[in-house]
This record gives C-alpha cells, structure tokens and sequence, in this order.
C-alpha cells in the first residue's frame, strides 16, 4: 500500500468511527473529521499531502489567507521564537479550523524544536516521512467550533544549536464549516524559510565583476545566503548565492544581457539585514 493509499484507509477509518459515534450514541451531538488532530505528513512539505487527502475540499480556493508570522529574516542558534499561524477569510460560512506545521531543513529533516505555549495544540515527534519529523497541529479546543474568522494559534519555535542553513516551516490549514462531516471545506497552504545565523565579520563587500555570456558575476566577501543585487539601485533578478562559493560570489543569471559593452553601472549587495556594501563601479569591456 502506497503512503497515500495509508492516510486514506486512516482517513477512512476515522470517519467511519466519526459516523458510528454520531449515529450510535445520541448523546454524542456533532463529530468532525480530524477535530483532536490530523495523522502526521499533511502539511504540504516536500513528501507530505496535504488536509485534502482526508477532507473533501479544494486546495487554495480562496478568499481566506493563511499565514506564519512571527519569525526573523535569519536564526540566531538556540534561540526560541514565538510563532502565530492564522487562517482569516470574508466567507462567513467558515466556522472551524485546524492546521499542521512542520520546521525543515533544506535536506527535509526535522529543524529545532517545536513546543507548545497553550492549550490549543498537540506535538507529535518522530513521525512523518522517514519517521524523523516533528509536527505541531491543532488539538480537539483548538478547532474553536463555531468561532467566525480569525482564528488563530500561537507556539514556540527553538532554533537548532548549531548552523544546519537554512529552515522552512510548512504548514496546511484548514477552513472548515463546522457541518460534521469532512466535504465543504477549504484548504490552504504555506510556507517561511527562516535564513541561517551570518557567519560575516563585516558589511557586504564588493571586489570585481565581470560578464560571462548572459551572467553578471560579482565577487567579493561577507555576502549573506539571499543577499539581494543592486544594479543603479534597482533589484537585479533571477540572482543567487554561488554554490561553491556563497559567500564571495553572487551570480545574476541574465543581468549581463541588461549591461551594453562600454555602459557604466553601479553595483551594491544589500545583506538580509538591509546592511549595504559601497557602490561598486563597473563598465562592460568593449
């Protein structure tokens, strides 16, 4: 049986056990699919579905937004961050709501540690693809049944004690109608990389820069992952950190078709905490 074909027959499962206590035990009201906490490896991250596979709805449909929030550009190792995920939408009809959330590294491994600061959500560990994932969700009072948008909750992220590079967070949400059953809903999607700590000892700085074929190569040193380009003060696109060399090169993939032979630019780097490196003058040989 494949991964999905898994959470499907527990899907299944569950909500046949959901139909059994509503049909069988009138003393029991209402029962939502999922409402004490999804199975772990739905929150959308790479090798994980998503709340579709166990709730009849579409993914992203909008008009709600879901959001993570609470975290800096970069980590500073060991530290711990509040986190707030949030669903909010104008659809009036949505009247419960749930969410999974996962910290990976760039090499889809547990990252930190989640923790929770309120009584709204469960942790699961060891879990999910490769059975080394961590996961924090909604429990059964935090789906806040029959609460309008906003809905809201708030944990705690502790960053690894060493630089393992950068950290996503994924999470998958869902906007439910509070119908008892899991067909109506709407689910959404998210996600935050939290850069690593600077290893830099200075500001940015720019050495030399040259074209080759279509790329701008700029060297220097002190560039942070994600640093931005500036070519005459606007944002160069389609730029990335040298994968050798990331933090003393930058490469700009098209910009050398945006510079004539003989034209004279500008250039700056502007790390991730807005520290600019000093114009650097560069002209296009002839």
């Amino acid at each position: 049986m494949t991964k999905k074909n898994r959470i499907k027959f527990v899907c299944l499962l569950f909500f046949l056990a959901a139909v059994f206590l509503l049909t069988g035990n009138k003393t029991i009201t209402s029962v939502q699919a999922f409402s004490s906490g999804p199975p772990a490896g739905l929150t959308g991250a790479p090798d994980e579905g998503t709340c579709t596979e166990c709730h009849a709805g579409t993914l992203n449909p909008g008009p709600g937004q879901f959001t993570i929030t609470g975290l800096p550009a970069r980590y500073d190792l060991g530290m711990t961050y509040e986190v707030t995920v949030t669903h909010s939408t104008t659809d009036t009809t949505r009247r419960r709501w749930g969410f999974q959330l996962t910290a990976l590294t760039s090499g889809n491994t547990k990252a930190g540690n989640l923790s929770n600061n309120s009584g709204f959500t469960s942790i699961i560990n060891d879990d999910g693809p490769g059975g080394n994932r961590q996961y924090i969700e909604h429990n059964i009072q935090g789906t806040f049944a029959g609460q309008r948008s906003p809905a809201s909750w708030t944990f705690n992220w502790t960053a690894p004690a060493t630089n393992i590079g950068a950290v996503t967070l994924y999470a998958a949400g869902n906007q439910a109608n509070n119908n008892g059953g899991n067909n109506g809903d709407q689910i959404y999607t998210t996600s935050v990389t939290v850069n690593a700590p600077s290893t830099n000892t200075g500001p940015p700085r720019i050495t030399d820069a040259r074209v080759n074929k279509k790329q701008l190569i700029v060297t220097g040193e002190n560039f942070d992952i994600g640093a931005t380009l500036l070519m005459d003060d606007t944002k160069v696109k389609k730029t990335g950190n040298d994968e050798t060399n990331p933090t003393t090169v930058i490469i700009a993939r098209k910009a050398g078709n945006q510079i004539a032979p003989g034209q004279l630019v500008m250039l700056q780097v502007r790390n991730l905490d807005g520290t600019l490196s000093e114009s650097f003058p560069f002209m296009r040989p002839q």
